[in-house]
């Protein structure tokens, strides 16, 4: 193998981690954790969309919120586009443990 292939793999062993963690992580809180504000609030912060694993019902929310922070990304400016994501998901993870 070259040095390029063995990048290649790296990469997508890191993609794949950030990308499954949030949800191993998610549900395994749920399951030990439950309804505990301040877990919700940290993994939607550090997460962002995929935080909302974390309560029963996600998958709505879920898409929801990645809406948001797509369509931010999409016809705002970097600066205003990057608060709002940061601030929605933790937001309505807020709203759902509140109700």
């Amino acid at each position: 193998m070259d040095q390029s292939t063995l990048n290649t793999i790296l990469i997508a062993i890191i993609i794949l981690g950030a990308t499954v963690l949030p949800f191993i992580l998610g549900t395994r809180l749920r399951r030990t954790r439950p309804n505990v504000l301040w877990i919700g609030l940290l993994l939607c912060f550090i997460f962002g969309p995929a935080g909302q694993v974390y309560v029963a019902g996600w998958i709505p929310w879920f898409l929801i919120v990645l809406g948001v922070c797509v369509g931010t990304q999409q016809f705002l400016s970097p600066e205003i586009a990057m608060i709002t994501m940061v601030v929605s998901s933790p937001l309505v993870m807020y709203f759902r443990m509140r109700r």
